[in-house]
């Protein structure tokens, strides 16, 4: 307990995986919510093709945003044992 509360422990490396499954429901979620809200109409098929690829983007640089933050923290961890 002491070494948590000198931050000898580190705990972000076992909260990430947490943290990217959560981000992963939200964003969707988060812009179906503004598209419903802002009166948004899919008409055009470029658009939707485009608000796809955007979309699947987003989640690939999110799961790379954690990954970077993984890979990190186990260097750390390695480095210091």
């Amino acid at each position: 307990m002491l070494n948590f509360f000198t931050f000898d422990t580190l705990i972000t490396p076992y909260i990430i995986g947490y943290i990217y499954f959560f981000g992963a429901i939200i964003i969707p979620i988060l812009l179906l919510i503004y598209f419903n809200k802002s009166n948004f109409q899919l008409k055009n098929t470029k658009l939707k093709l485009y608000i796809l690829l955007a979309f699947i983007f987003l989640e690939i640089g999110w799961r790379i945003f954690c990954e970077f933050f993984m890979v990190y923290f186990k260097i750390f961890l390695t480095l210091q044992t």
